[in-house]
């Protein structure tokens, strides 16, 4: 399936961080199409607050509110962050997401799938290197503990992604990414996410 997003945020002097994303998708029976029949696929608004407890450990509560056709979404977590050295760091993140489904997508008939209200525990690992130079690295492991079906026929479910920055200069930074995740929630088939992007830093 191809899908396209832009996001834009901001860090404020005192810490608070505010987040847009606009998301959209190819719709119909050509899926794998690139900007073909394209349509909205949600939208996202997070705000945050980033602590820096010392020179090493940084907390970051957060806020999110995600919405589609189907559903919304409330995403609270709390991510800590401690830089081991100059070029490395690492973080862990916990978040709870409540979703809240539209009457209408709801199948009764799938057990421990058809309640108003799904409720992810999700877990966040995260690795970041940055060397030297215009190169960067981060690697991201999920672990997702629901109370509704998920992947392989059971509540759990889990994704790996590897990221590759390039800072072309002090505004431009590519990046590509690959992805572990399932394919859907009755069976143990995996899948390769691919994601190619440019961040672009105003200042």
């Amino acid at each position: 399936m191809h899908a396209d997003r832009a996001k834009f945020g901001i860090r404020l002097d005192n810490g608070v961080g505010l987040e847009g994303e606009l998301k959209y998708k190819t719709a119909g029976d050509r899926q794998d199409v690139a900007f073909d029949n394209t349509v909205g696929s949600g939208h996202e608004f997070t705000v945050n607050y980033q602590h820096k407890i010392d020179d090493r450990w940084t907390l970051t509560p957060s806020l999110a509110l995600d919405s589609d056709e189907e559903s919304t979404t409330y995403k609270l977590g709390l991510r800590l962050g401690y830089r081991v050295t100059k070029e490395l760091s690492i973080a862990g993140r916990y978040r709870f997401d409540s979703a809240k489904l539209d009457r209408d997508q709801i199948d009764r008939d799938v057990p421990h799938n058809g309640q108003d209200d799904q409720k992810v525990n999700r877990y966040d690992v995260y690795i970041n290197y940055g060397p030297q130079g215009p190169w960067a690295y981060e690697y991201q492991l999920t672990y997702f503990d629901a109370d509704y079906i998920r992947y392989n026929g059971g509540t759990d479910d889990y994704e790996q992604n590897a990221v590759v920055k390039y800072q072309w200069d002090k505004r431009w930074a590519p990046f590509f990414e690959v992805g572990d995740i399932k394919v859907n929630s009755v069976d143990s088939d995996r899948q390769l996410r691919l994601r190619v992007g440019v961040k672009y830093s105003f200042f």
